[in-house]
């Protein structure tokens, strides 16, 4: 049986909706991500970027930042906060 190509196309559409491609990308990428082969190559490439000490300065300076905000949200805007912490 021969099936033009035009047909072909509008036999796929038909069978595959947009959620349906999704789940199968999606699937795919779990499939891929959760390999141990991406986790051994994850895992090598944040061991190199941590062990760089621009790296641990530039993410020491994030956390400060975010202890600040956080330290200076509480006490302006939450105070019972502070105080209900038992010293």
């Amino acid at each position: 049986m021969i099936i033009k190509q035009k047909r072909l196309r509008e036999l796929i559409y038909e069978e595959l909706s947009k959620a349906d491609v999704k789940k199968i990308v999606a699937d795919e990428v779990e499939k891929q991500l959760s390999s141990r082969k991406v986790r051994k190559i994850l895992e090598d490439e944040l061991v190199i970027a941590l062990g760089k000490s621009k790296s641990k300065d530039e993410i020491a300076d994030i956390a400060k930042k975010v202890l600040k905000r956080l330290y200076k949200d509480m006490a302006v805007q939450h105070p019972y906060m502070i105080d209900r912490i038992k010293v």
